[in-house]
């Protein structure tokens, strides 16, 4: 089981200030081992931010992201109490979703 993703949102001023950390070793799979062997291609494909059910970020990604993204970003119209989802999928068909409460 991959680790959690990490989501931090905080209101301020109207606005909340969204961090995300998604543990996930996103291969090229063009490195090798240690052995000289091609690691296979691990990344995540797509990943979706949402809050009350409201598609409120949503992004396309590729091998040419690092390991362990970080994504930071603002939100207008959401509230202190809500819950902010944050799902992913890979290129290996794994998936990952957690939750955080803006506070």
């Amino acid at each position: 089981m991959s680790q959690p993703i990490r989501i931090r949102a905080r209101v301020r001023n109207g606005t909340a200030d969204v961090m995300i950390l998604m543990p996930h070793p996103m291969e090229t799979g063009l490195r090798q081992d240690e052995s000289g062997n091609t690691k296979p291609a691990h990344f995540i494909t797509r990943m979706l931010v949402t809050v009350a059910e409201r598609t409120v970020f949503s992004a396309r990604m590729s091998f040419a992201v690092s390991q362990d993204p970080l994504l930071n970003f603002r939100l207008s119209g959401v509230l202190a109490g809500e819950r902010l989802r944050v799902a992913w999928t890979d290129n290996q068909g794994e998936t990952r979703v957690d939750e955080a409460l803006i506070t």
